[in-house]
């Protein structure tokens, strides 16, 4: 499996709903530390040292309390922590706030990324077999249109008493249009 990478839209949807729940600052990072996602619009690209550290496998875990904080210029009280995917760092995400209230809450976080990430990649899968069945359905449609075709030569080739292989031509030729339709439905779902 190659790097995978947090999609900004599952970050966006995850930061927003735990901010929603919870009214606090959060934030969700990606390699290197940097902020994909955040409900400070500002800090959005810009990178989190705590969440570099943690990225880079140095520490797991980081909680900062409001004391710890207080000693530090822009350093807010809260708690980040790693998300996983198959045994891989693929993210970040930090809350603001008392850390033993928010870190249990931003573990959950974590949890709904990965839940997300397997939804969108089960949808995926889902998507290329439909893709394979409308392209299967399609070449039968094809392969029906030449046997088709060839019945139409032997009709003709028939003269009058071809008139009942032209009938059943014609029926493979209306059956062929039905399941191209129906394989483009397929594709569209």
């Amino acid at each position: 499996m190659k790097d995978e990478i947090i999609p900004v839209e599952t970050a966006e949807k995850v930061v927003a709903l735990i901010n929603r729940v919870t009214g606090k600052n959060v934030n969700i990072m990606g390699q290197g530390g940097v902020i994909i996602a955040s409900v400070q619009k500002e800090r959005v690209g810009t990178v989190h040292e705590g969440a570099k550290r943690i990225m880079t496998g140095e520490i797991d875990e980081l909680a900062v309390s409001e004391e710890e904080a207080s000693r530090f210029k822009g350093v807010k009280a809260g708690y980040n922590g790693v998300i996983l995917r198959q045994g891989r760092r693929i993210g970040c995400i930090g809350i603001s706030g008392n850390p033993e209230i928010v870190g249990p809450i931003q573990k959950m976080g974590a949890i709904i990324v990965q839940e997300e990430l397997d939804k969108r990649s089960s949808d995926e899968e889902r998507r290329e077999e439909l893709d394979q069945i409308a392209q299967d359905i399609t070449n039968l449609a094809d392969q029906i249109k030449v046997v088709a075709i060839n019945g139409s030569i032997q009709a003709a080739r028939l003269g009058e008493r071809g008139a009942p292989v032209k009938v059943v031509v014609s029926q493979m030729a209306e059956l062929t249009d039905r399941i191209n339709r129906m394989a483009v439905r397929i594709a569209g779902s």
